[in-house]
């Protein structure tokens, strides 16, 4: 359980990490989750960025895990379980900090 969990941290901060430079779109952060959650599976979870403009204050991204899809024994002691992680990491894109 704790590995899935540290995952999906892991893929919900990376996936902030490289949307938060100017000019990145929800679809390279959504891309980078995925990328990271491929460590370990490739189904039972979904990843949720909101979206991203040139305005966009931060980049919140949300990965929930299906715990019953993941784990192979655990579901018996924690049925319908989901694990859920989220990222938010302020952009480059406010007022001041970059001009281009």
């Amino acid at each position: 359980m704790n590995m899935i969990r540290n995952l999906a941290q892991d893929a919900a901060y990376f996936a902030a990490r490289s949307a938060m430079v100017p000019g990145a779109t929800s679809a390279e952060a959504e891309a980078v989750a995925h990328e990271v959650m491929g460590m370990m599976t490739t189904t039972g979870y979904e990843v949720n960025v909101d979206p991203l403009d040139a305005n966009s204050p931060a980049v919140v991204v949300t990965v929930t895990v299906d715990f019953d899809q993941i784990a192979l024994f655990a579901p018996m002691f924690l049925p319908n379980a989901t694990i859920e992680s989220t990222a938010v990491i302020k952009t480059e894109r406010y007022d001041g900090y970059f001009e281009q």
